[in-house]
């Protein structure tokens, strides 16, 4: 068996541990985590004879393309052969060795048809390892944690789920490794981390070689991924948001679904983005996000009502152009004419004003960031805080998006939030500036228009 590293030993005696039942092995890139997580699967499947281990990540593109790769290079290495000590369907993903064990892979991405992760509890489990969780739903790996049960009175153990990934915002970092604060989390008892960097791949050449190309990376990938660092924050010369504050505006919240819903669109041609929100009382809450990556429209809908299934009480907004004509096409339908179609949504449930040039959003929508009360989004929102943290503008305040190669030249969630703010919180903008207008200080000069104030603010906003 391959040697292990201080921590890849720490994280192995973890699992070892009966009520231990779920492990993140995580941090910087090249820690040798895909490779721990194979190891101990293979490990498990040889120790204890007809046993079902399961190996997921969110696409099955990533978890064939490099963990696959991962753990069959490494039964190579271990000396087992495919035809001799084990076999392999392709069909359906899954590896069965002569003892019959099996280890099945599976992407664990959100389907619309099952929105519940119902897949995953057709089968029991005896103990599962997911790779790159950030990216993972926590609804998906939550399921996938009450399957973990087979075979485990006969074999006297327990249930176990490892999870790796990298430094990031997600539901790994605040369940796992740090609070809102700074501050790490303290794990209850079935639960452990351990946290890795490239220094702990027990691999020298890798250590030296992954490090030199990490090195080049900017300055905030190259302290995730480099040297692990949980707290790294993206430096931006002139960001879009820049009265956005995670603490004040990252909270939980649920979507009623008494209340009416507001549902912003995005039509990109990939992906279809939406957000989902909502006015409750005195709070403006985003609860919801969804990408169609290379799906359909009767996907977005599917995501749409599986969130938020009554549709009589929806009302529709964002990009104003999506209700064109179809380029190409016979058809006189517009995007949004087949959207509502498919949702069964009337025409009065939508309203498109003018779409907001990024300047005019830019301004109206860090005015709702600083002034509004209560304007909060739900953690689970990874792609719009993202956007808020990351997206930027240009000189002439017009937002950069050149390179959709790059996450932070999309902002395609963001785009849904521009529109949203334009088509309903306008009026409140409105309302609240003329009442601030109004406000004299004693020496009947206006206040400050946002928090800051005076010449230092205004040179964030230009």
């Amino acid at each position: 068996m391959p040697s292990l590293s201080p921590k890849q030993t720490e994280a192995w005696w973890h699992l070892e541990d009966p009520e231990v039942l779920e492990v993140f092995a995580g941090g910087g890139a090249g820690g040798g985590k895909s490779l721990f997580g194979c190891l101990r699967q293979i490990y498990r499947r040889l120790k204890y004879p007809g046993t079902r281990g399961f190996i997921g990540r969110d696409s099955f593109t990533a978890l064939r393309d490099s963990t696959m790769y991962t753990y069959f290079k490494l039964l190579a290495e271990m000396g087992y052969r495919s035809g001799e000590h084990y076999s392999y369907n392709a069909q359906d993903h899954t590896v069965k060795w002569g003892n019959g064990s099996e280890q099945h892979f599976r992407h664990m991405a959100y389907m619309p048809s099952d929105p519940d992760y119902n897949r995953f509890g057709s089968t029991e489990y005896t103990d599962a390892f997911v790779d790159e969780a950030p990216e993972v739903a926590p609804r998906a790996c939550q399921v996938l944690l009450s399957r973990l049960r087979y075979m485990h009175k006969e074999h006297g153990i327990t249930p176990e789920l490892l999870y790796t990934g990298n430094p990031g915002e997600s539901w790994i970092k605040e369940q796992f490794v740090m609070d809102q604060q700074g501050r790490m989390v303290d794990l209850p008892k079935h639960r452990r981390r351990v946290l890795f960097t490239i220094a702990d791949n027990p691999d020298p050449y890798i250590r030296e070689n992954y490090a030199r190309t990490l090195a080049h990376l900017d300055a905030y990938d190259r302290a995730r991924l480099l040297h692990g660092d949980w707290n790294a924050k993206p430096t931006l010369s002139r960001p879009f948001a820049f009265a956005f504050d995670r603490l004040r505006h990252v909270k939980p919240c649920k979507l009623d679904q008494r209340a009416p819903v507001w549902v912003w669109v995005d039509f990109n041609l990939d992906p279809f983005t939406a957000l989902i929100a909502q006015q409750q009382g005195q709070r403006i809450a985003i609860t919801n996000e969804i990408a169609v990556t290379g799906g359909t429209m009767q996907e977005l809908a599917q995501r749409i009502r599986a969130i938020a299934p009554q549709v009589f009480m929806h009302k529709y907004t964002g990009d104003r152009s999506g209700a064109a004509r179809r380029i190409q096409s016979k058809s006189t339908a517009s995007l949004w004419d087949d959207l509502l179609a498919e949702l069964g949504a009337r025409d009065n449930q939508l309203d498109l004003p003018p779409n907001p040039t990024h300047k005019e959003s830019r301004e109206d929508f860090n005015y709702v960031l600083h002034h509004h009360p209560e304007f909060v989004i739900d953690p689970g929102c990874t792609g719009l805080i993202f956007d808020l943290e990351r997206v930027e503008v240009d000189a002439d305040l017009s937002i950069i998006k050149s390179d959709r190669s790059q996450a932070a030249q999309r902002a395609d969630f963001l785009d849904c939030a521009r529109y949203g703010v334009n088509t309903y919180l306008s009026p409140w903008i409105e309302t609240h500036r003329k009442i601030n207008a109004l406000q004299r200080h004693t020496n009947g000069q206006r206040p400050a228009p946002m928090h800051g104030g005076g010449r230092a603010f205004m040179d964030r906003l230009h």
